[in-house]
């Protein structure tokens, strides 16, 4: 018996019923697992295991940059953009380099990142924005 296609039925579902405030944690969660897993891997030697995991944690960093709104979010959308680009870098070169410390150093920043924006997103002036809008 298999749970994969309740499991990623759940998931999906917990997806599209967030909203934007929500997603970007989610987004950030996914990012720590993959970075970890791809830490791990560089570390037992598996090339083939490593691409994938940061391949995925590429694909999460660029969902990320696709969803910054300069427009609305002004220096800060900015400024998270440059951060995932040298995330973004600082992967394709861990990768080559078979690194684990470096991608262990994106996973720290990115975990601090996801404690500011569950902080940002609990605070009650951005519930009271969610409600007006």
């Amino acid at each position: 018996m298999t749970y994969s296609a309740p499991a990623n039925a759940y998931r999906q579902n917990t997806i599209l019923g967030s909203s934007r405030e929500q997603l970007v944690p989610l987004l950030y969660e996914h990012l720590m697992v993959s970075l970890t897993r791809g830490a791990l891997l560089i570390r037992n030697g598996d090339i083939e295991g490593k691409s994938a995991a940061l391949g995925r944690a590429s694909d999460i960093l660029f969902e990320l940059l696709e969803s910054l709104d300069f427009e609305a979010g002004g220096e800060v959308a900015s400024r998270l953009a440059a951060l995932y680009g040298y995330f973004l870098q600082e992967l394709s070169a861990a990768g080559r380099g078979m690194d684990a410390a470096r991608v262990e150093h994106v996973s720290t920043m990115v975990e601090r990142l996801h404690s500011a924006w569950r902080g940002a997103a609990a605070s009650p002036d951005l519930r009271t924005l969610q409600t007006e809008s």
